[in-house]
């Protein structure tokens, strides 16, 4: 009995609708689905007569359809022109390519001679223009014409074009929400639909963001330029408007983009975060993989040559006028900018240098600092310290006290009350509360100089502290985020809890605001099933069996940081939960135990403490020598998997790998 579609649908694991379009060319079909289906149709009987039907086709005299591009140089209109040709061949047609330079009259005399030409029946066109009276003198021609990737204003031609505004409205307010307010635009000549499309798309999102729109942050760049001569207005516009972003609105625009980062010795994304347009081969290939707005090249050619075809078979429909949404594909070419409690971007510890001369009048002044905990006995208190006392007595900068409050803010106001007697020339200091803290802090705002460790007190002026040192907490969330979002992806629809820091904390209320965020807007299949929030580290506990009681389907927990995260994994062992995955922030050996032994914990993201140390004491000496710029300095955080565990423990102990997982390490 000879095969059927049915069996073959049955083979490939599909419909048999699909079958039928892939043999019959009706509809666009994945590339991975035509593979199944074809590797199925090659393990039957079926072959022949699928490929008696490939080959039969039949060229008339008036058999050829024009495709008609700006150019081939970019990935996109490379690949169309590719992906065009194998449809309109597979259809029985001959394709004619000609290429307009993106110059009108050279594409006015193209259209002229395609018009004449009674071989050529139907025309796939990407325009130059986008205002329809360029082309009225051509709206005579009896030929159908079907636009591609770009569109024409107010005509009633099909045309399938990616959703450019949409897409770079996206991309804008991605960095916009990770801190970024000078955000460049690269586009091409203003007169195409795209860059028309692109530039509403930008104006939207800064507007719509709360802040002015301004023109100079757009820098156009006309496509038949020299490419050195891009590359230097590309630098000029660096230069003068100083964005911490950019977004690139074609695939060749990124490679100048690129190419001109590259010749100011910028590096992305610590100096600046880039995003590009078309995801060409070498874009996952760069150091670092670059994020890219990425189109669907394939659907685009498919359903335009299916549109023109069905106008030359003479049915009769409506005008389709299709945007294809770009895929945002998230690498690593940009970076969430610290902001500190007063909205101030966060600056970098590199921009901490101290002179000869600067360390000479330190070790000349023997200054006494005094160092303030709001904890004890952990890892994170011994490498803070470390690296403040290591890098102040190295200046001569000797540390005269330090106190630690285990998490008691009365006793921490006690003990800030004694290092007040003891005339400190400065005191670095964790808050134990915002509240509870405040006013002894701000009475010792006008005696000495504060460096603050992760967090200032309620209440604080500006003008009450020197600087602030934490994390990029930004980064910090989102990098949690992501490892919870890829390790869900492809995992079909999964749901998830929260268990944020309910105190009003500045660091913890941004990385967990953050957090969420990232998960909402990039992983669709996740579901936040629940949010709840602790007080007291201890609360984990409960609040991890409350929130599993009301939704046991949980698959996946945010843990605000490492130490709530044990509390919670206490709850998870006495129900005997050992199937939820949880990723949190801050690294220690429990939490390092876990995931070494691939239980519960798997991808965080960390502090580093003893840099975190290093950037406060700098900052302190800094202030000793008259420097109060420096207001608020964040520490870029490290992603942790199990993978990444042993060099990522050497990196942030600063101490061997412990002995106890040694005989992990090969499992």
């Amino acid at each position: 009995m000879k095969t059927t579609i049915k069996d073959i649908a049955k083979i490939a694991g599909v419909s048999v609708a699909t079958v039928s379009h892939v043999i019959n060319k009706t509809r666009y079909v994945s590339p991975e689905l035509i593979s199944k289906v074809e590797e199925a149709i090659y393990s039957t009987d079926y072959k022949e007569k699928y490929e008696l039907k490939k080959k039969n086709m039949r060229v008339g005299k008036a058999s050829e359809i024009a495709i008609v591009l700006p150019f081939t140089s970019g990935a996109v209109y490379s690949k169309l022109m590719h992906q065009l040709s194998q449809y309109v061949l597979e259809r029985d047609y001959l394709p004619c390519i000609y290429l307009t330079n993106d110059d009108y009259d050279t594409e006015k005399a193209i259209l002229k001679r395609i018009a004449s030409n009674k071989n050529i029946v139907g025309i796939i066109f990407s325009p130059c223009r986008r205002d329809i009276e360029y082309y009225r003198e051509f709206w005579s021609l009896t030929k159908p014409v079907v636009l591609v990737e770009r569109s024409i204003n107010n005509c009633d031609l099909d045309s399938y074009v990616v959703d450019s505004a949409l897409g770079i409205y996206k991309c804008t307010r991605r960095l916009l929400k990770s801190g970024h307010e000078k955000i460049g635009l690269l586009a091409s000549e203003h007169y195409t639909s795209v860059t028309f499309e692109c530039k509403e798309g930008y104006r939207k999102a800064i507007e719509g963001f709360g802040l002015t729109y301004q023109e100079q942050y757009i820098l156009n760049i006309e496509n038949r330029i020299e490419e050195e001569a891009a590359i230097e207005a590309i630098r000029k516009f660096y230069n003068q408007m100083q964005p911490t972003g950019i977004v690139c609105c074609g695939n060749h625009l990124t490679f100048l983009c690129l190419k001109a980062i590259q010749s100011l010795g910028l590096e992305c994304p610590q100096d600046i975060s880039i995003i590009g347009f078309g995801d060409d081969a070498w874009s996952e290939l760069l150091s670092p993989s670059l994020t890219v707005l990425s189109q669907n090249t394939e659907e685009i050619a498919y359903r335009a040559c299916n549109m023109l075809l069905n106008r030359l078979s003479g049915m009769d429909s409506n005008v389709e006028k299709v945007k294809i949404p770009l895929e945002f594909v998230n690498r690593k070419s940009t970076q969430m900018i610290g902001r500190g409690p007063f909205g101030e971007r966060a600056c970098s510890p590199d921009e901490l240098v101290l002179t000869n001369s600067d360390k000479e009048q330190l070790r000349k002044n023997a200054y006494k600092v005094g160092i303030s905990f709001h904890y004890s006995g952990t890892a994170w208190k011994r490498l803070h310290e470390a690296g403040i006392r290591q890098t102040l007595e190295a200046l001569g900068i000797t540390v005269a006290t330090v106190t630690e409050a285990n998490f008691d803010s009365a006793l921490q106001v006690t003990q800030l009350e004694g290092l007040a007697m003891q005339q400190l020339d400065a005191i670095i200091a964790i808050p134990t509360d915002d509240n509870v803290t405040s006013e002894i802090f701000r009475k010792l705002s006008r005696e000495t100089k504060l460096v603050f460790l992760s967090n200032v007190p309620k209440g604080l002026s500006r003008d009450e502290y020197i600087s602030c040192v934490s994390v990029n907490e930004r980064e910090n969330g989102r990098s949690a985020a992501l490892l919870m979002g890829e390790y869900f992806k492809g995992q079909g629809e999964t749901k998830v809890g929260f268990i944020n820091h309910g105190a009003n904390f500045y660091g913890t209320h941004l990385r967990d605001g953050v957090a969420m965020q990232t998960i909402l807007e990039n992983y669709a299949n996740i579901d936040v099933a629940s949010i709840m929030n602790f007080q007291n580290i201890d609360e984990g506990y409960e609040i991890c069996k409350k929130m599993l009681g009301e939704h046991p389907d949980i698959k996946g927990l945010y843990v605000s940081w490492d130490r709530p995260t044990l509390s919670v994994i206490e709850a998870l062992k006495e129900l005997g939960r050992e199937d939820i995955a949880i990723f949190t922030t801050d690294l220690d050996i429990e939490i390092g135990s876990l995931m070494m032994k691939r239980q519960w914990v798997k991808g965080l993201s960390t502090q580093r403490p003893y840099e975190q140390g290093v950037a406060a004491a700098l900052a302190t000496a800094k202030a000793l020598l008259g420097y109060q710029e420096y207001k608020y300095i964040g520490v870029p955080p490290l992603t942790i998997q199990r993978e990444t565990l042993v060099r990522g423990w050497k990196d942030i102990m600063r101490e061997p790998l412990p002995g106890m997982w040694k005989e992990y390490t090969s499992k």
